[in-house]
């Protein structure tokens, strides 16, 4: 089975490099693609990537991964057979994961990848594009534009010749030159798909194909602290759907509205978004802390391998994502520590109290549970009459 690695730690984890002004901060299909820096790289002739001048004039295709993710394994095979056929070809195969590079040296040691292959990305990448599970894959095409999101499975050979080609993607082209007009009044279409991910994303219209409902509230109706989801609702949620949503010019802030009602109407689901007071945990400096903790002049390497996270420069906000995925409930950093932070943890226990204890002695930190106003997305599904 996937496992999901949330939005919310990608639009929270503090601690990243400088952005590039000139490009996005987050992927959508026919844009720039976001800066991409990456602090090692194995299999390569660079010890490590800048940015995109170390790529220029070559298609990417960008596999997100990790060895704790089965899917990734069984794709390996397939992963490498693109990478030996475009050998010498303006192409770049770049395998990228979290975890730690001692960890991964080791890995491919007994699991050949063809590609390049960077361990310890920074939590910055996985937000910029829209990493919500592994494998998840971003193509780039020659001109540094990104082409789709999609699977490993699903490029192909003929895919990445229409990379080298710069071809885009028919249908979400063919949907953008036939956007909005002065006389449109309003357009919402969505349809079961199994075709390849594919986004466009723009002030007045949203194009996808093959996206899941979980993605689409992301672009659409923002990030929230938590998803509060009702009984079947998950598995709605997570299929794919060709999606096309369409405002008039000065109706865009109209368009959160009719991707609701639409999502009502065709599927029978009731969104709400608000503002709720809700039970969380916060985290606080323990008396005497934080201890174990230096700090930095510079944000650097974040490496997370299931158990063990440690971060050479960042802040305690990566710390308080790992936290909330183990304790179940939102994890707010109320440390007042903004970083760039040296520190390393271990996750032990997922037991609140014990974990408070494991804190307060590891890092100088505490754990405290209390009410705070957050943003939520509740999402049910409508009653039969």
């Amino acid at each position: 089975m996937m496992k999901i690695c949330f939005a919310a730690l990608l639009l929270a984890l503090g601690g990243c490099a400088k952005p590039d002004g000139a490009r996005p901060k987050l992927a959508d299909a026919g844009q720039p693609a976001p800066e991409l820096r990456l602090p090692k790289l194995l299999n390569a002739p660079l010890p490590s990537l800048s940015g995109w001048q170390d790529l220029k004039g070559k298609a990417v295709v960008i596999e997100f991964f990790a060895t704790w993710c089965e899917p990734c394994l069984d794709n390996i095979p397939h992963f490498n057979d693109l990478a030996e056929k475009f050998s010498g070809k303006p192409v770049v195969f770049i395998s990228v994961t979290d975890e730690s590079e001692a960890d991964i040296a080791a890995f491919i040691k007994t699991r050949r990848l063809a590609g390049w292959v960077a361990p310890e990305a920074g939590p910055e990448v996985f937000k910029a594009f829209r990493v919500y599970g592994r494998p998840h894959t971003v193509l780039v095409d020659r001109d540094g534009k990104v082409a789709a999101f999609t699977t490993p499975a699903q490029v192909t050979a003929e895919k990445i010749e229409e990379l080298l080609a710069g071809r885009e993607d028919a249908a979400l082209r063919a949907g953008d030159e036939a956007g909005p007009d002065p006389s449109l009044l309003a357009e919402f279409r969505i349809a079961l798909s199994s075709g390849t991910p594919g986004v466009r994303s723009r002030h007045d219209s949203f194009i996808a194909r093959a996206l899941s409902l979980r993605m689409a509230f992301d672009f659409i109706l923002g990030t929230a602290d938590r998803l509060d989801l009702g009984p079947g609702v998950g598995q709605v949620l997570d299929a794919a759907y060709d999606i096309r949503l369409m405002v008039p010019n000065g109706a865009e802030d109209r368009k959160k509205d009719l991707f609701i009602k639409g999502i009502d109407f065709a599927l029978g689901l009731k969104v709400k978004r608000e503002v709720r007071e809700e039970e969380v945990y916060v985290l606080k400096t323990a008396p005497g802390g934080p201890r174990g903790v230096r700090r930095k002049k510079d944000f650097s390497d974040v490496s997370f391998d299931g158990v063990s996270l440690k971060t050479a420069g960042s802040s305690f906000v990566v710390l308080a994502y790992h936290l909330r995925e183990r304790l179940g409930l939102p994890v707010m950093d109320e440390t007042r520590e903004a970083g760039p932070l040296e520190y390393a943890f271990s996750f032990e226990t997922r037991d609140p109290k014990a974990m408070d204890a494991q804190l307060r002695r590891g890092l100088g930190l505490r754990l405290d549970r209390v009410k705070r106003r957050i943003k939520v997305i509740s999402v049910r599904k409508v009653k039969p009459e």
